[in-house]
């Protein structure tokens, strides 16, 4: 993958991972509108909030250090639909939050970390490659873990949950982000 494309996607995953940090780690400590979540969820929560910290550190250590190239501007919203998610996320009640991460956060990234794998090279995106390792195995366990406490419907469990899905398939549509370039299949 080239570099700029590669800078934006460490950028872009940054920003979605400090503001997982940020909404997971308020959902495990509690709510103050009276609606308190299973105890189990919250640890959960809790875990995978300081594991989206870490990983937001592991991106933004990955972004490009020179100037020309501006690192650490790239650190913003990767497109509208993770926008609108987060925002989604931060104006629920926990129930809606909680299930609007499991049923659509946690999917979504982990299928843009899926796809970014495909691009990186292993002769120039070696850390990229080691990160984005690290970060699938952190989140497909979380994914694991969610099942075990939280009912996961087959299908969105709400219309809202359901039109911030198809925003997401709009953007991969529309390749808007570049770790969504084309790709052939790997096989083997």
């Amino acid at each position: 993958m080239d570099i700029e494309p590669l800078a934006d996607a460490c950028g872009g995953l940054a920003w979605i991972s400090g503001e997982l940090f940020e909404v997971e780690g308020r959902l495990a400590a509690g709510s103050s509108d009276g609606e308190l979540l299973d105890a189990r969820l919250r640890a959960l929560l809790a875990r995978s909030s300081r594991r989206h910290g870490q990983h937001a550190q592991w991106w933004r250590a990955a972004l490009p250090d020179s100037p020309a190239l501006a690192g650490f501007d790239r650190v913003r919203p990767p497109t509208d639909a993770w926008v609108r998610l987060l925002d989604h996320i931060v104006e629920s009640a926990p129930a809606g939050a909680v299930a609007a991460l499991f049923e659509v956060a946690l999917p979504q990234l982990i299928f843009v970390l899926e796809h970014l794998s495909y691009e990186l090279s292993p002769v120039s995106d070696g850390n990229a490659i080691r990160i984005v390792a690290m970060v699938t195995t952190d989140l497909t366990e979380e994914e694991s873990e969610a099942k075990q406490v939280w009912p996961m419907p087959k299908i969105p469990s709400s219309a809202d949950l359901e039109a911030l899905l198809i925003a997401f398939s709009d953007d991969y549509r529309e390749k808007r982000w570049p770790p969504l370039l084309p790709h052939p299949r790997r096989t083997g």
